[in-house]
């Protein structure tokens, strides 16, 4: 029950009225332009639900609230990741906000995984911005930080810079 109350105030008591348009199966159309049209609108109500969810899980941890932070990005990560494919580069920035949210939370695995998975990520996108690749080495510092690892936080706090 408390991990329902959560959710529902994180996230989908805002979401509720996106979901089910997204989720539920897509209506047969007879013309190529309603079957385009219909695409669009799809695309844009999970483009919607996403920057929903992370706006949401933003303002939590901004707040000083990780946990409630949690299931907005996880909301936001499951459309991405459907939405985008599960090794896309946009998916790094929900990734490290994951990673914050645990690691305020007291959930160091969990952070820790999420971290990983951004760094993985960034491996294999070779056109992976330098920008992008700074916003994961100063996630990986501040993790480092938190940890414990000073050593660990410094070579990656000096990669941000």
């Amino acid at each position: 029950v408390s991990h329902q109350k959560t959710d529902w105030v994180s996230i989908h008591s805002q979401i509720c009225h996106l979901l089910s348009p997204v989720l539920r199966p897509q209506l047969c159309f007879h013309s190529e332009k309603d079957r385009k049209d219909g695409k669009e609108e799809l695309l844009r109500k999970q483009e919607s639900l996403i920057a929903v969810a992370l706006s949401r899980a933003q303002c939590f941890v901004w707040a000083g609230q990780p946990l409630e932070a949690i299931p907005a990005a996880l909301q936001a990560l499951r459309s991405s990741s459907r939405l985008l494919g599960p090794a896309s580069l946009r998916l790094l920035p929900i990734y490290l906000l994951l990673a914050e949210a645990s690691t305020g939370a007291g959930r160091p695995r969990q952070a820790a995984k999420y971290l990983s998975q951004a760094q993985w990520i960034v491996l294999q996108s070779p056109d992976c911005s330098a920008a992008l690749q700074s916003k994961l080495h100063r996630g990986l510092g501040l993790f480092s930080v938190a940890e414990g690892n000073l050593d660990q936080a410094l070579f990656h706090l000096a990669n941000d810079v």
